[in-house]
């Protein structure tokens, strides 16, 4: 994981639900996917690959390998922050890193590695990203 400081699109906050803490008094494990996820999917948005992509194109990432390491537990009220690192992309796919940190205590609870394709709606089948997108993804691209 890069040590980079992320710009502050890459940057979101939320906090643990209580209802979201299971009989261990943590956060249970589903809800870290959830977190990692709707924090993706918006902070994406900022690079043109959100709702308006989906939209206006018909295209959107499907994610097809996700690694969560689970560091450290989160209780109830746990403010987060949530930072997106843009890996690696190319012709088709796309690489993320995501950490989660505890923002009182200053601690990593978890991170996501994440690869996802770039898939046509109109033929479920991976595609190349539009040429709109090369500004954004070819600094990415090894």
């Amino acid at each position: 994981m890069s040590k980079a400081v992320p710009i502050k699109r890459d940057i979101r906050h939320t906090s643990v639900d209580p209802a979201w803490v299971d009989l261990y008094g943590h956060m249970n494990m589903a809800y870290y996917v959830k977190i990692f996820d709707d924090a993706c999917h918006d902070m994406l948005s900022a690079y043109g690959l959100g709702a308006a992509y989906t939209q206006a194109h018909g295209f959107g990432l499907f994610t097809v390998d996700a690694r969560i390491a689970y560091r450290r537990e989160v209780t109830a009220g746990a403010p987060l922050e949530i930072r997106l690192r843009i890996v690696k992309a190319d012709a088709k796919r796309l690489w993320t890193s995501l950490e989660m940190r505890h923002t009182e205590q200053d601690y990593l609870a978890a991170t996501l590695e994440q690869l996802a394709i770039n898939v046509s709606l109109a033929t479920r089948k991976a595609a190349p990203f539009p040429a709109h997108l090369d500004d954004i993804l070819v600094p990415y691209r090894s």
